[in-house]
């Protein structure tokens, strides 16, 4: 169920093939003549923007708005600006209301008119139907009711995945619809790493209630697969990377908005894809975060 948002009529380009993201850009696939910055390999990733209609609504002390400005302003000073920018999921506030949306279009607009693609996945706090009567107009929908695409990159595929189950419940959900598209996707791209992203948290703690309640048959989509090398998801606010037995690394991104825990960076990441690795590097809202800045590169599994 693509959902697209170009500078200009003129400079749309929308490919309406299998994927289904919610796209401010030209393609779903990722093309040379879309943006030359980073070719394809330099991506910015942001995550729980949590816009609010009110522009100076304030959550935990943080001004949502403002981190949001902050942040897309770093990446368009940036020498080299990334090929394109992923937020993966709780783009509004609490419940996804259409005005929240209103005011999450003006400030990504910037990245838009430096025609960078910018992919925004579905969280709990967000709502299809009022993201796309503000975005665009929806079309087929590669998984029904759901957002999903494949953004293909000259290093790796990126897969964007949907996990909202209801607007303002905390649990996210997959369903078997979707993960047998991504299988059927993953086995038609088995010669290029896979990046995986979806909003909710994965984990094997069966009882938890807050996090993607299907990780267990995500993880038996994804672990055969060799081919997949990282799941990247936001939800807990909480920058950190783990890897599991198979080798898969496993890497939850910093909130654009607040924090849970104030000893917590808030901020964006910025990713560079590499033959054998990804290279993420921290870009904390307050530099004096003793962690700005940080690099970490993790090696792909074989």
């Amino acid at each position: 169920m693509p959902v697209t948002l170009a500078p200009s009529t003129s400079r749309r380009r929308f490919l309406a093939q299998s994927a289904a993201a919610v796209c401010f850009g030209w393609s779903s696939r990722f093309l040379g003549a879309q943006s030359t910055a980073g070719a394809g390999h330099v991506w910015a990733l942001f995550s729980d923007t949590h816009i609010d209609a009110d522009p100076l609504a304030v959550s935990r002390g943080v001004t949502m708005t403002a981190n949001l400005k902050s942040c897309v302003a770093e990446v368009l000073a940036r020498g080299e600006r990334p090929s394109g920018l992923i937020l993966s999921g709780d783009c509004a506030h609490l419940k996804g209301l259409k005005a929240d949306y209103q005011t999450l279009k003006p400030l990504l607009q910037p990245l838009v008119e430096a025609r960078l693609p910018v992919h925004l996945l579905m969280g709990n706090h967000d709502d299809r139907v009022a993201v796309t009567e503000v975005l665009d107009r929806p079309t087929s929908p590669a998984v029904p009711s759901r957002f999903v695409s494949v953004q293909e990159t000259p290093l790796a595929n990126w897969f964007l995945l949907d996990s909202l189950d209801k607007v303002n419940s905390t649990p996210g959900v997959l369903g078997g619809e979707q993960l047998a598209w991504l299988g059927k996707e993953l086995d038609a791209r088995p010669d290029k790493p896979a990046v995986i992203v979806v909003h909710h948290n994965i984990t094997l703690q069966e009882a938890k209630t807050d996090a993607l309640v299907d990780s267990t048959a995500l993880l038996e989509v994804l672990r055969p697969r060799r081919q997949v090398k990282a799941c990247i998801y936001g939800h807990t606010h909480r920058w950190s990377m783990t890897q599991d037995e198979t080798g898969l690394h496993f890497i939850n991104l910093p909130p654009v908005a607040y924090v849970f825990k104030q000893e917590f960076p808030n901020g964006w990441v910025l990713a560079t894809l590499q033959p054998d690795a990804i290279q993420l590097e921290l870009r904390a809202l307050d530099a004096n975060h003793p962690q700005h800045g940080e690099v970490k590169t993790l090696k792909w599994r074989v």
